[in-house]
């Protein structure tokens, strides 16, 4: 539920702070005062695209800011997202004048989608927009399953596979030459890539040999000087022996003598190792210039694959593997479709058994709520109309086999019609508001955007009465011009536009009971309030 609204430097609004209670509450106001703009502002809290235009003229920054009491309901998507949980949740949105948008839940930065999903479980705003969908058929069967509760997770699932399998035959089934000249450029990269037999870490190896080979001389030079002094005639080898072969005369004499005497036959034993090591890596080095030549010539062979495939000899590797699958693919297209065209009869029949269960669901379903919208419509002033949910058979879609279309005869002894045929303005709003009377979609707070357009007399009255018994479950909100509407109302609330120093401001106030009956008398009668129009406001309001 909203608990309030904060709105700071949004067109025609400087600063707005408006506490929103329970129960039905009714915005009203002369035309251009600011309605719509309390609308708009709601909109960016939820998500919406918001341009630099709505920054009010003169100012950097424009914010609007919203306190919801939800209880644990989003605990998990906040807690998933990074976001601290608390009491209650506050969404804030902030524009610059140059265009930037940020976004914030609980104080915590998040995306514009983000602030659209959370935004979507919190308020649900009923405006033309949602007339639109209204008049497109397309979008009637969500509303039919909204209120069936429809699942289309299993069904969703099969679809996708069903695509993935029409994909791949598609792509074996396109023209041959194309696929005659894919088999001939995949042959050779799988010829180039297989000759070349790589292997990772070879270049790195080949590059460290590489580098003994060019400096071989050094190398030579160097452990041959190095040999000289440690093993050969008058060496280090020879002194540290003399030096242990002195020592070993007095052996067992001095304890500490004897310690320094097991060190420097263990240097001798060490010297005697490293030599044999230099040695070794002696023998082992040798300047072939053919040996570097090859060396130099699988080095840029390494380097042309990784460039033509991938940058790496892993990435090489890699699509060495996928081209011969796809080749022995193509090779055997025919193989190919044929498994596969079983396979998509096979998913073919679980898609027509999961898409009929959708289908049967529908139906039972639009029979109740096509009784239940009439129900309602009878409640809106609109006693004889008729109306039914139509369900035609169609190709597999994103949501089943079905056409779903809303049909509606308002006047006895006409046809049904598609609803965009035939519906007016005031009678879309009075089924829209059925609909949403109807179809419990789990959210708490509802803003009707002038709902009751078109509409007036006993229509708007029982327009009136329908959105009161919606708020005794839930949090309404409308924006209204109708009398009938604004007295039905537990909270009333007006919008003026004034001028402050040489600038435009719209505000907004709570309205005391006297307060409401001037407001409800302007309505009704004009500006120029007359004695009858107090008289009528305070027989609507029941004082």
């Amino acid at each position: 539920m909203l608990l309030g609204l904060d709105i700071k430097n949004i067109a025609l609004i400087e600063k707005l702070n408006i506490e929103v209670k329970e129960g039905m509450t009714v915005l009203t106001g002369e035309t251009g005062a600011g309605k719509s703009i309390i609308i708009d502002a709601v909109n960016l809290l939820l998500g919406a695209r918001g341009g630099k235009n709505l920054v009010r003229y003169g100012e950097e920054k424009a914010s609007v800011e919203g306190l919801f009491a939800v209880g644990d309901s989003l605990d998990g998507v906040l807690e998933e997202n990074g976001i601290e949980v608390c009491d209650d949740l506050v969404l804030s949105r902030s524009l610059t004048a140059d265009g930037k948008s940020v976004c914030r839940i609980n104080g915590s930065m998040v995306s514009q989608n983000m602030l659209r999903e959370i935004g979507a479980q919190l308020i649900n705003i009923h405006g033309q927009q949602d007339n639109q969908a209204l008049l497109t058929p397309s979008k009637h069967i969500d509303f039919l399953d909204g209120y069936a509760k429809i699942d289309l997770s299993e069904y969703g699932d099969l679809f996708l596979k069903r695509k993935e399998i029409l994909k791949k035959i598609e792509a074996l089934s396109k023209n041959e030459e194309e696929r005659l000249a894919r088999i001939d450029l995949l042959r050779y990269q799988v010829t180039e890539l297989s000759q070349a037999e790589l292997k990772v870490g070879e270049k790195e190896e080949i590059t460290s040999e590489k580098v003994i080979i060019e400096n071989a001389e050094k190398i030579v030079g160097a452990i041959s000087e190095a040999y000289g002094v440690l093993y050969e005639e008058n060496s280090a080898y020879d002194s540290v022996s003399m030096a242990s072969r002195s020592l070993s005369k007095i052996s067992g004499i001095d304890g500490k003598i004897d310690e320094i005497s097991a060190k420097i036959t263990d240097i001798q034993y060490e010297i005697e190792d490293l030599v044999h090591e230099l040695k070794g890596i002696l023998d082992g080095v040798e300047y072939d210039e053919q040996v570097l030549n090859d060396m130099e010539q699988r080095l840029d062979t390494i380097t042309k694959l990784e460039r033509k495939y991938g940058g790496s000899e892993s990435s090489a590797i890699e699509y060495l593997k996928n081209a011969q699958e796809e080749l022995e693919t193509l090779e055997n297209a025919d193989e190919a479709v044929s498994t596969l065209s079983v396979d998509l009869e096979n998913i073919n029949e679980k898609l027509n058994a999961a898409a009929k269960e959708l289908t049967k669901a529908r139906c039972h379903a639009a029979k109740q709520l096509q009784k239940e919208i009439e129900t309602a419509l009878f409640e809106l002033d609109m006693p004889k109309v008729k109306f039914e949910i139509m369900i035609d058979p169609c190709d597999f879609g994103a949501k089943g086999a079905d056409n779903v279309e809303f049909m509606i005869s308002p006047n006895p002894g006409e046809p049904l019609k598609p609803l965009v045929q035939i519906a007016s303005g005031g009678e879309l709003s009075r089924v829209m508001l059925a609909i949403k009377s109807i179809i419990n979609d789990g959210i708490d707070t509802m803003i009707f955007d002038e709902i009751d357009t078109g509409v007036s007399g006993s229509a708007a009255q029982k327009i009136a009465k329908k959105l009161s018994a919606l708020s005794k479950g839930r949090q309404v909100i409308c924006v209204s011009h109708q009398a009938q509407l604004a007295a039905t109302a537990d909270n009333h609330y007006v919008i003026k536009k004034q001028e402050e120093a040489d600038r435009t401001v719209t505000k907004i106030r709570e309205l005391s009971m006297d307060e409401r009956i001037c407001e409800l008398a302007r309505i009704i009668d004009g500006d120029n309030i007359t004695e009858t129009a107090i008289k009528h406001a305070k027989e609507m309001l029941g004082v």
